[in-house]
């Protein structure tokens, strides 16, 4: 709509003397769509013109010249009213789209710009539990739309595979063993062994240190060690892969904190040259007490390395092989803390490129407690800790249910069962604004009826089915002045709007943008559908108006392409029947 909007504010520049730009900026959306398409508040004017703003916007309506795509102009009260014409629009907006197709929505604001996403993290040895959902699913949408907006994205899933806990998971393997024979997963197993780790060096002494010394050795080099380590990587990499492929995500990198090891002795001595670190209690630090925040810890008394290490070296080697402009780490906000030291202590490092890192926090997935039935974060303790994989299966499981009740005769009912099981998961996730908490409701988020992904998808399989029925060619000889409904004009602004949308979400790396944009979307179009005409139902295809028929047909086939792009860019599958 940036185009239309320059249209109205170029009516203005001569009555008002600014230029463009400026009138551009001050042009707002009218409350209600009866009132026009934008609206100029003629307040800012009353102290220089000594005149009413009621007065103002008279004034103006008198002096100003329309010409296309504006059809007319009317002042209401203080405000100045320009309506577009509905034709000219309807017949941009949905040729536009028709010709542009899957590339409707992109744009080139991002050309020459780099950016680094930094997202789904998993720690090894542990399986992918539900709330890793949220870094994932944003950072993969997020990739998809900066990359829809010119930007060049670099994907990196930064895997928790060193540490402390891996020594006291090797020290674990060497005291309690491994069973070949018990008939479950590796991954199960390696999970297990890594609880009973972390319990074992809360309660003995001996093993922790074991695992202490285990670390060290891992991190010299030790061929046991090391030999150890990689099985337990390859064993969850493995396992990590299944879910990834149900969620349709994939990665350019997936660079551990092991792989960072290499570089940690640098970082340290850039750290010493520019005299940021200093010693406590025997251990390296940055101290970060004038920044009110406590020391940033690089190295422990026994000499070995820390999370905050790595992700020095991490941040140090992206900027020099990758020379990012941006840097996004999609991380809960639970570790807000960490990023702000991260980020000051490469500033004190004189690393001036950190001010184009960012932490994106998100909020917590909360899940029914079967106990009390409250909304809480999901516990191992308390029973309602889910796996992913075992949540997307259960989707998918429920959604093959729903097909078999009410569409027995679906082609291909085990594929759209995964999209729509995988959709509502996803989409639950992305409506929300990112810094909010999710609840997540396995029968709530399948109603076709509610603000889910099913939902949505049904909008898209609407549109395909009216398509597949007209057996018409989507803007071939439309007279577009026939697109005369209120809700035909609505459903063509918001599709025009769309590509300012995705502008947007790129510009807050939010998500959620997109996923309101397209609910509206879907609601109007189904308003659409449904609307009373004479005791009978507003139907787009009409045999007795072949002229009007082909302009909804048009305009259903332009709502089909913006529902299935805005989708794709959340990650979402657009089945063509449900």
């Amino acid at each position: 709509m940036e185009r239309y909007k320059e249209a109205v504010a170029q009516c203005l520049v001569a009555p008002l003397g600014e230029p463009v730009e400026h009138v551009m900026s001050m042009l707002r959306l009218p409350p209600e769509p009866e009132m026009g398409d934008y609206a100029f508040p003629c307040f800012t004017l009353a102290k220089t013109w000594k005149q009413a703003p009621q007065q103002i916007a008279s004034q103006l309506a008198e002096e100003v010249v329309v010409q296309m795509p504006v059809a007319s102009v009317q002042a209401q009260g203080p405000y100045l009213n320009f309506t577009l014409a509905d034709d000219v629009l309807s017949q941009e907006v949905i040729e536009g789209i028709l010709a542009a197709e899957d590339d409707y929505g992109c744009g080139d604001e991002g050309r020459g710009h780099t950016v680094v996403i930094d997202y789904s993290a998993p720690n090894i040895a542990k399986e992918l539990l539900f709330h890793h959902i949220r870094s994932t699913m944003i950072g993969h949408a997020l990739i998809r739309i900066l990359r829809a907006r010119g930007y060049t994205v670099v994907s990196d899933n930064h895997l928790g595979d060193w540490g402390t806990p891996f020594g006291l998971l090797i020290a674990a393997y060497e005291r309690f063993g491994w069973d070949g024979e018990a008939g479950v997963e590796d991954i199960v197993q390696l999970n297990a062994l890594y609880v009973r780790a972390s319990a074992e060096a809360k309660t003995d002494p001996a093993f922790a240190q074991e695992g202490r010394q285990w670390f060290q050795r891992l991190e010299a080099g030790d061929p046991d060690a090391r030999e150890r380590w990689r099985w337990f990587v390859e064993v969850s990499l493995a396992e990590f892969q299944k879910v990834y492929d149900l969620l349709g995500v994939s990665f350019d990198h997936m660079l551990g904190e092991s792989d960072y090891e290499p570089y940690l002795d640098d970082t340290v001595k850039l750290l010493e040259e520019k005299h940021v670190l200093s010693e406590s209690d025997g251990a390296l630090v940055v101290d970060l007490e004038a920044y009110d925040m406590p020391p940033f810890l690089v190295k422990k008394q026994d000499g070995t390395t820390l999370y905050g290490t790595r992700d020095l070296s991490t941040a140090l080697y992206r900027r020099r092989e990758w020379q990012f402009d941006t840097c996004l780490y999609v991380v809960d906000m639970g570790q807000s803390l960490h990023f702000k030291q991260l980020f000051k202590s490469l500033e004190l490092a004189g690393q001036e490129w950190v001010s184009g890192c960012h932490h994106i926090p998100f909020g917590l997935v909360l899940q029914k407690d079967p106990e009390t039935g409250k909304w809480t974060k999901g516990s191992t303790r308390r029973g309602n800790a889910s796996l992913l994989k075992t949540v997307l299966e259960d989707a998918i499981a429920m959604a093959r249910q729903k097909i078999a009740e009410s569409n027995p005769d679906l082609p291909n009912p085990d594929d759209v069962a995964r999209q729509v099981g995988v959709g509502a998961v996803v989409f639950n996730d992305l409506r929300h604004r990112r810094v909010r908490d999710v609840k997540f409701d396995r029968e709530a988020i399948l109603n076709p009826y509610g603000e889910t992904g099913p939902y949505m998808q049904y909008a898209h399989a609407r549109c395909a089915s009216v398509l597949a029925m007209a057996r018409l060619t989507p803007g071939e000889g439309v007279d577009y002045t026939l697109l005369r409904e209120p809700e035909e004009r609505a459903l063509v602004r918001k599709l025009a709007a769309y590509p300012s949308v995705v502008a947007e979400a790129a510009r807050e790396w939010e998500p959620s943008i997109i996923a309101q944009h397209l609910l509206d979307l879907a609601a109007d179009f189904n308003r659409y559908w449904a609307r009373g005409n004479k005791d009978h139902r507003l139907r787009i295809l009409r045999r007795d108006e072949p002229a009007s028929t082909a302009a909804r047909v048009s305009l259903t086939a332009a709502l089909r392409v913006v529902l299935r792009n805005g989708l794709h860019l959340l990650g979402v599958p657009t089945p063509d029947a449900m």
